[in-house]
C-alpha cells in the first residue's frame, strides 16, 4: 500500500513538473516575439517622429539653452509646444497642421530678463496619403503675431511657402525642410518680416527606437546686416513607453556655425515628444 501511494506522488510530482516546465518554454516563446514585435513598434515610430508629414499625431515639447548671448555671455532658454495633428481630406491626400508656440526667457540690454510667449507660428501641409520613394508636402506658413512682450515678437502677421522632401531607405533618414515668411501687415514702427528657413537634417536609426542623427536649423533675417543664424546639432534618441504612452527623448547638442556679433555660440537641447498612434 504504501508502495502504490509512493509511485502515484512521483508520477503526480513528475507530471507537475512536466506541466511547469511547458508552461515556462510556452511563456519564453510567447514572450520573444511579444518583445520582437514591441522593438519592431519602437523602430517605427522612431522613423515616422523624424517625417515631418507622416500619419502620427504627436506633441513634442522642445526645451533650447542658447549660451553666449551677447556682451555677457548670457543664456537665453526657449520651450516650444509643438502640436502635429494630421488629417485627410480625400484619399489620396491628407493635410498635417504643425504648429510653434514659443515660450522665451531671454536676457535683456538692462540685465533684466524677458519672459513670455513669443509669436506663433503654423504649417499646413499637403501630403499625399500614400508615401512613395521621395515624401514630400507642400503649403503655407504663417506668423501670427502672439507675443506677450514685444522684445520677443515682431508684431507682425506674415505667411509664405512651406515645403518638405525626404527619402527613408533602409535604418535613413535623409532630407529637407524649408519655409520664407514675408510679413503682409503689423505696427508700422516695426521693421519688416523677411527670412527664410533651410534645415537639413539626417538620422540613422540603430534599431530597438534608438537613432542618431544631425540637423542644421539655418535661418536668415534679409532685413539685418548679419542675416545669418545657424546652430549645428548632433542628436540621440530613443523611443520608449510611459505607461501606454510612447515617448521619444531626444539630447542634442552642438555650435552654433553661424550667428550675428551678439548671437549664442552653441545650443544645448532636450525633448519629449509624446505620440498618440491610431
Amino acid at each position: 500500500m504504501h508502495s502504490s501511494w509512493t509511485t502515484r506522488g512521483t508520477a503526480i510530482v513528475a507530471l507537475a513538473l512536466t506541466a511547469l516546465g511547458w508552461s515556462t518554454v510556452t511563456s519564453a516563446q510567447t514572450s520573444t516575439p511579444a518583445r520582437v514585435e514591441a522593438a519592431v513598434d519602437q523602430a517605427n515610430l522612431a522613423k515616422q517622429t523624424q517625417n515631418p508629414v507622416s500619419s502620427l499625431i504627436s506633441v513634442p515639447l522642445q526645451g533650447n539653452w542658447d549660451f553666449g548671448l551677447g556682451d555677457r555671455d548670457a543664456t537665453g532658454t526657449l520651450l516650444n509646444i509643438q502640436p502635429v495633428i494630421p488629417f485627410p481630406i480625400t484619399k489620396s491626400t491628407n493635410i498635417i497642421l504643425r504648429v510653434i508656440m514659443p515660450l522665451a526667457s531671454q536676457p535683456g540690454n538692462d540685465g533684466v530678463r524677458v519672459n513670455g510667449l513669443g509669436d506663433v507660428m503654423a504649417t499646413v501641409f499637403f501630403s499625399p496619403a500614400k508615401a512613395g520613394r521621395v515624401i514630400w508636402g507642400v503649403g503655407p506658413v504663417f506668423l501670427l503675431p502672439a507675443a506677450t512682450n514685444n522684445a520677443l515678437g515682431s508684431e507682425k502677421f506674415g505667411t509664405g511657402p512651406s515645403a518638405v522632401a525626404l527619402v527613408q531607405p533602409g535604418h535613413w533618414t535623409i532630407g529637407m525642410l524649408f519655409n520664407h515668411i514675408w510679413s503682409v501687415s503689423g505696427a508700422n514702427d516695426r521693421s519688416d518680416v523677411n527670412q527664410t528657413l533651410l534645415q537639413p537634417f539626417a538620422n540613422y536609426n540603430l534599431g530597438g527606437g534608438l537613432a542618431v542623427g544631425v540637423t542644421m536649423e539655418a535661418t536668415a533675417n534679409w532685413e539685418a546686416d548679419q542675416a545669418w543664424t545657424a546652430p549645428l546639432l548632433f542628436n540621440i534618441s530613443k523611443v520608449a513607453v510611459l505607461g501606454k504612452r510612447p515617448v521619444n527623448f531626444q539630447v542634442a547638442a552642438g555650435p552654433t556655425v553661424a550667428s550675428p556679433d551678439a548671437g549664442a555660440s552653441w545650443r544645448f537641447r532636450l525633448s519629449a515628444t509624446f505620440m498618440f498612434p491610431r
